[in-house]
C-alpha cells in the first residue's frame, strides 16, 4: 500500500492511497462467491450462478461494498504513517476500483491546527489583591449555625397561636399548578420573616401561604390557594394558580445557637469565637486569593489568544460544546430537573455555550503547543506522588483508586490537567504580573472568557 497525506488548509488534510490489484483481487472474488451462494437468480441454481453472471448483475454492488472496506481498514494505517493525527472519519471525495486496476482513494479529514506559539514571555498580567467579603464571613458563620441548628418539639405551655418565623412543617402536597399535578409527601417547610428568601421550596410560595396557619391544626388538612411568584418559578408555569391540599403531620421548632464561644467549640475547628471567625476569614482570604490567581491566568490565556492567531477544527468545538452540554444535563438529572425546567433546550443551550467552548479548545491547543515547545511535562514520580496525594484527601485506597480512575479514563485527564498548570505556573513566572484591584465602576473588568453572558433560564416550582 502507497500513501500521502497533503495539508489543504490549516485544519483539514486530503489522504490519497494506492492498494495493488494483487492485493484485493482474491477478495473481490471472495466477495462474488460468497454472493453466488446466496443470490437467486432465475434460472440457475443456488451456488450454480456462473461467475460472469454474478459480475454482470452484482460487480458494481460488490466493488462498491470492498471499496468501503478499503477505506475503513487501510485509513488509520495511511494517516499514521505519515505523522498525522486525525480528529474525524475520513470523507470520501474519490475513488476507483476497477478489475485488474490498483484501488484508489483520495479523503479529506480534519487535524488539529500547526501552531507555532510567539510572543508568550513578557505578557503584561493584572492580578487583583485577595480580600475578605464581610457578607461570606457572615454567612459562614450562619452556615455553621445551621449546622448546629435543632429541631425541637414545641415547647409546653407555647402561648401564641399562629406559626411563626423559627416553625418548621412536616407537611404532605397533592394538588396542581394549572393543569400540572403535583404530589410529595414528607415535605420540609421553613416559616421565615422575609417569605421571598425562602430557599428550596417544592412549591415557590407554599411558605407564605403557611405563614397564617394555627398550631392547632397539626393533624388537619388546608386547602391553599394562590399564585406562586414568577422569579422562582419556569416560564410555563408563571401565573398558574396553584390548589394544593396540604396535611400537616408535624410542627418543629428551630433551636438556634447563639454566636458565643461555646457555639465555637461545638463546631470543633475553635475554641473561641475570635478563634473561629479569624479561621474563616483566613479561609476566605485563600480562597480569593486562590480565585484571582485563575482569573489572573485567564486573562493571560486571552492575551495570548490574541497574539496567536489561529483556528480551531470545528470537530474539537463540537466535541466540547456535546461535552459541556451532556455534564449540564448530569447536573440537573441529579436534582430531577430536565433542560426544559431551566426554560431550554439542548440546541439553544449549545448556542450559548458554543463562544465557552471555542475558548477552552483554542486555550487546550495553544498551552500544548506551548509546552511542548518548552518541553514541559509531569514526570510518572510526579504524577505517582499526586495520586498519593488525592487518596489520602479522599480516605481511599491508592490501588483502588487508580484501578477506578483508569476503568473510567480519568487517570489521562488528572494527567493532562497536571501538565495545564505546569506550563500555566511556567506561563505567569514569565508574565509581566501588577497587583491592582478591579475596576470600580463595575466590579470586574476583563476577567470574563468569551462565554455567553446571558441568563442559564429561570427557575423552577
Amino acid at each position: 500500500m502507497q500513501s500521502s497525506v497533503e495539508r489543504i488548509s490549516p485544519i483539514e488534510c486530503r489522504v490519497q492511497v494506492e492498494i495493488p490489484w494483487s492485493d484485493i483481487s482474491t477478495r473481490l472474488q471472495e466477495k462474488l462467491r460468497d454472493l453466488g451462494r446466496r443470490a437467486k437468480v432465475p434460472g440457475f441454481r443456488p451456488g450454480k450462478v456462473p461467475s460472469n453472471v454474478l459480475e454482470r448483475m452484482f460487480g458494481k454492488g460488490v466493488r462498491q461494498d470492498l471499496a468501503r472496506d478499503l477505506v475503513q481498514e487501510t485509513f488509520q494505517t495511511a494517516v499514521a504513517s505519515n505523522s498525522v493525527i486525525p480528529l474525524t472519519q475520513p470523507v470520501l471525495e474519490s475513488s476507483s476500483l476497477e478489475n485488474g486496476s490498483p484501488f484508489r482513494y483520495a479523503a479529506r479529514f480534519e487535524v488539529p491546527p500547526q501552531i507555532e506559539p510567539k510572543d508568550y514571555t513578557g505578557v503584561p498580567v493584572r492580578r487583583r489583591p485577595a480580600v475578605i467579603d464581610d457578607a461570606k464571613v457572615t454567612a459562614e458563620l450562619e452556615r455553621r449555625r445551621e449546622q448546629l441548628t435543632e429541631l425541637r418539639p414545641l415547647p409546653e405551655g407555647e402561648t401564641r397561636e399562629t406559626t411563626a418565623p423559627g416553625d418548621v412543617w412536616t407537611v404532605d402536597v397533592e394538588g396542581s399548578i394549572g393543569t400540572n399535578r403535583v404530589s410529595r409527601k414528607d415535605v420540609r417547610v421553613d416559616i421565615v420573616e422575609d417569605p421571598s428568601t425562602a430557599k428550596n421550596e417544592f412549591v415557590p410560595g407554599l411558605a407564605a401561604a403557611l405563614a397564617d396557619t394555627k398550631l392547632a391544626d397539626v393533624g388537619k388538612l388546608r386547602t391553599l390557594k394562590f399564585v406562586p411568584p414568577d422569579d422562582r418559578m419556569r416560564q410555563d408555569l408563571r401565573g398558574q394558580e396553584a390548589v394544593l391540599g396540604v396535611g400537616l403531620r408535624e410542627l418543629r421548632v428551630k433551636h438556634v445557637p447563639a454566636l458565643d464561644d461555646d457555639f465555637a467549640r461545638d463546631t470543633g475547628d475553635a475554641e473561641s469565637l475570635a478563634e473561629l471567625e479569624q479561621k474563616i476569614k483566613d479561609k476566605i482570604r485563600q480562597d480569593d486569593s486562590d480565585e484571582a490567581e485563575r482569573d489572573a491566568r485567564r486573562r493571560l490565556v486571552a492575551s495570548l489568544l490574541e497574539r496567536n492567531a489561529f483556528e480551531a477544527a470545528p470537530s474539537m468545538i463540537a466535541r466540547e460544546v456535546a461535552a459541556q452540554v451532556d455534564a449540564t444535563k448530569r447536573q440537573l438529572a441529579q436534582q430531577g430537573m430536565k433542560l426544559s425546567n431551566i426554560g431550554t433546550t439542548e440546541q439553544e443551550l449549545s448556542r450559548r455555550i458554543r463562544p465557552q467552548a471555542l475558548f477552552n479548545v483554542k486555550a487546550y491547543l495553544l498551552l500544548d503547543a506551548i509546552g511542548k515547545t518548552e518541553a514541559i511535562d509531569v514526570t510518572d514520580e510526579e504524577f505517582e506522588a499526586e495520586l498519593v496525594k488525592m487518596a489520602e484527601e479522599g480516605g481511599q485506597n491508592v490501588a483502588r483508586m487508580r484501578a477506578q480512575m483508569e476503568k473510567s479514563g480519568q487517570l489521562v485527564l488528572v494527567r493532562a490537567q497536571m501538565r495545564e498548570e505546569r506550563i500555566l505556573d511556567f506561563l505567569m513566572a514569565k508574565s509581566e504580573v501588577t497587583e491592582a484591584a478591579d475596576a470600580a465602576e463595575d466590579g470586574a473588568d476583563d476577567t470574563t472568557s468569551p462565554a455567553s453572558s446571558e441568563d442559564d433560564g429561570d427557575a423552577t416550582a
